[in-house]
């Protein structure tokens, strides 16, 4: 991507860079907690109930978070997350040194923080790259992001083996679903020392997004109106598009199923199914990350000419036979098979669809958009935490149960998306033909 041809080289590195360096660090975060509950407070019950109120919150939140990134500048916008998170983050760190170990209240409000950010995060981080490019370069940009966030999720979910458990000098443990060992120790780092690392990228992501300057490519003119008359605006927009609608809320059927198996049924799948410990739950993690990355750099290419839409539904009927296959595994190396692919079909999925939606959604509304498709995936997600907290799923081995439930569930969302194939493929050229 040359300069000359491309004005916004510089802010698009910058925003990927700051990106990048907060990522890890939460990526570190988001492991550690869900094993900190099960590991060390031997709260799984708890955990997921949270999880499901915190996930019921995010369904009023996300919808105004939608409205949010219509109306102020993307650039504005994470600043303000990235001094609100690290401030919160900070302070639980602190107060972790101070008072010793942190127990469960410290522990959830960073998880609650850190998961409502995510949902104005990525919203904003894909309405901001659309304004950056011109349609020749979506796709690419697209999968740009992509590569930066699994390269990034790769490094987490390294740091997080080293870090969760400790390493003891010559004995062995997993990384990337190889066993290592290390001639030297590693001490375990207590939860107050990771949210300290925590904070301090937020710091640095905010110094580096403060010098974004760019020219937009695509036009935005931010709304005005009240929030309720943004939210009724983005609402009429799908009414008119129901095909639209219909694609949006079953292509998210991959994302559901990514973060409730990631905090609810993986840490339990390995350590009551698997009977193993946290490096091979963070060298699962990596795995994903790693499979997701190789997507980044070869979907475009795989799927270039293909149907982002039909892709879409090929990439889930075909995760979903892996998912059932799951239930009945007893092995590392499958678990580890399973990640690679399924981090490979996320992104693919991803990169697909945000292309399309690229294509075919103009930028002054596609905030918005975003926030309604979230609203479905959140409850999508509040349903089934919802029926992993019953104790049917955390008697014995019954937690590979759930990964029945997902294939089941991922497999009819793929077929339920192949009747609009078709019809979305055409408005996607007449677009382009725009």
């Amino acid at each position: 991507m040359k300069a000359a041809a491309f004005p916004n080289t510089r802010a698009l590195w910058l925003l990927i860079l700051a990106n990048t360096i907060s990522g890890a660090a939460q990526g570190i975060s988001l492991i550690a907690i869900p094993w900190y509950f099960i590991d060390q407070l031997h709260e799984p019950v708890l955990f997921t109930r949270f999880y499901a109120a915190i996930t019921l919150v995010s369904m009023v939140w996300v919808i105004y978070a939608g409205s949010l990134i219509d109306r102020f500048k993307r650039k504005h916008i994470f600043m303000g997350l990235t001094a609100v998170c690290g401030l919160v983050v900070l302070a639980t760190a602190l107060f972790g040194f101070a008072s010793g170990p942190l127990g469960v209240v410290p522990t959830l409000l960073v998880m609650s923080v850190t998961l409502l950010n995510f949902n104005l995060h990525y919203p904003s981080l894909y309405a901001f790259a659309q304004e950056l490019a011109d349609k020749t370069r979506y796709a690419r940009i697209v999968s740009y992001l992509e590569i930066q966030g699994q390269a990034t999720n790769v490094l987490a979910g390294a740091m997080a083996a080293l870090l969760l458990g400790g390493i003891e000098a010559n004995k062995g443990f997993y990384l990337l679903g190889v066993e290592v060992a290390l001639p030297f120790s590693i001490k375990a780092w207590e939860m107050h020392e990771i949210f300290l690392l925590d904070a301090l990228t937020y710091v640095v992501a905010f110094g580096l997004i403060a010098f974004i300057r760019y020219v937009p490519q695509t036009h935005y003119q931010p709304e005005t109106g009240n929030a309720l008359l943004r939210i009724r605006q983005g609402f009429d927009f799908l009414k008119k598009r129901p095909q639209l609608l219909w694609f949006g809320v079953f292509s998210y059927g991959v994302f559901v199923s990514v973060l409730v198996q990631d905090r609810i049924l993986l840490p339990e799948y390995v350590r009551v199914q698997l009977q193993s410990a946290a490096d091979v739950f963070a060298s699962s993690d990596m795995l994903f990350a790693l499979g997701a990355l190789v997507s980044g750099v070869i979907t475009r290419r795989l799927f270039g000419k293909m149907s982002p839409i039909a892709g879409v539904s090929i990439l889930m009927i075909g995760l979903s036979v892996l998912y059932v296959s799951m239930a009945f595994n007893h092995s590392l190396r499958y678990l580890f098979i399973f990640s690679f692919i399924y981090g490979y079909v996320n992104t693919g999925v991803r990169i697909l669809r945000v292309t399309y939606l690229f294509h075919t959604v103009p930028n002054h509304i596609i905030g918005r958009l975003l926030s309604f498709f979230k609203v479905a995936d959140t409850a999508m997600r509040a349903a089934f935490i919802g029926v992993f907290t019953l104790p049917f799923f955390h008697e014995g081995t019954n937690i590979r149960f759930g990964y029945l439930v997902f294939g089941i569930f991922i497999l009819l969302c793929g077929l339920a998306i192949l009747p609009v194939v078709k019809s979305l493929t055409q408005k996607m050229n007449e677009s382009d033909a725009h």
